[in-house]
């Protein structure tokens, strides 16, 4: 189950975060509108991830929500996590 919670659309492909899959899930998609492939991105590394947007400065901002009684809690969790969105890119 991945449970998606948000998503954003970034340089062809399709971003939403997994509460229960505890990842980023990455949907490419190619020039003719069909999906190419799904990857997971960061799986597990901040619990589970609920909110993912777009900020005015193109970096990637993604929520964690581990203190709601169903996530693993973790050192100064809640928080708001900043990732730029070119570790996504593909040489």
């Amino acid at each position: 189950t991945w449970a998606p919670a948000g998503a954003v659309f970034w340089n062809g492909s399709i971003f939403f975060t997994g509460l229960r899959g505890e990842s980023i899930y990455e949907t490419k998609i190619a020039a003719n509108g069909k999906i190419t492939a799904l990857v997971s991105h960061f799986r597990g590394a901040f619990g589970r991830l609920r909110a993912i947007q777009i900020g005015p400065d193109g970096f990637l901002y993604v929520s964690t929500s581990n203190t709601d009684g169903r996530g693993e809690i973790r050192d100064r969790d809640d928080k708001i996590i900043k990732i730029n969105p070119e570790v996504f890119r593909e040489d």
